[in-house]
């Protein structure tokens, strides 16, 4: 600038920078295995429902397998090689409930600390019906810019959770009502 539009210019007058940030337009997809980020309720459910079904695919026949190594069916036949898959699998299992419990944390603009609040008894189910069932944040949040739209591979493994757990409830109803038949 020139001394001439220093002396012209009002310094009480607002500037010209555009003061839009485009927050709300800003949307992220989302990895599957990552500790960024944040995932909404539908996400959360899907991922956590896909990672678990593949890991009980995995385990079931590893553990049937480690278990008649002794010879004799039983918990006391599983050997060490059975015992380590087991640790093996729970640690992988936290691992992931952590990850995908801190960013359905960071949606609803939480720090991801709140998980620890699952290890206590009556809390964790608070916690739990509180990132099922409460929306997150609209937009950008401390966290980062909002998760895309949902896919309908999404939707699809969303919804089969929920799907399950009722046609678990009427089983469980409707099975021993006709047993007695």
């Amino acid at each position: 600038m020139t001394d001439a539009n220093l002396a012209d210019a009002n310094p009480y007058s607002a500037p010209d920078a555009a003061l839009d940030t485009g927050v709300q337009d800003e949307l992220y997809e989302p990895s599957i295995f990552s500790f960024n980020g944040r995932i909404g309720r539908l996400r959360y459910l899907a991922y956590s429902f896909a990672v678990n079904f593949v890991l009980m695919l995995v385990m079931i026949p590893l553990m049937g397998a480690t278990a008649f190594v002794g010879g004799a069916a039983g918990p006391e036949s599983m050997g060490v090689l059975g015992m380590v898959a087991m640790a093996l699998f729970y640690i992988v299992t936290i691992v992931i409930s952590v990850m995908f419990s801190k960013r359905r944390l960071n949606d609803l603009n939480r720090s991801g600390w709140w998980f620890l609040l699952f290890i206590i008894p009556i809390v964790n189910l608070l916690l739990a019906i509180y990132l099922i069932f409460f929306p997150g944040t609209d937009g950008s949040n401390d966290f980062g810019p909002a998760p895309t739209a949902n896919s309908l591979g999404v939707q699809i493994l969303g919804w089969m959770l929920p799907a399950l757990m009722l046609l678990g409830i009427l089983s469980a109803i409707a099975i021993p009502m006709f047993a007695g038949v």
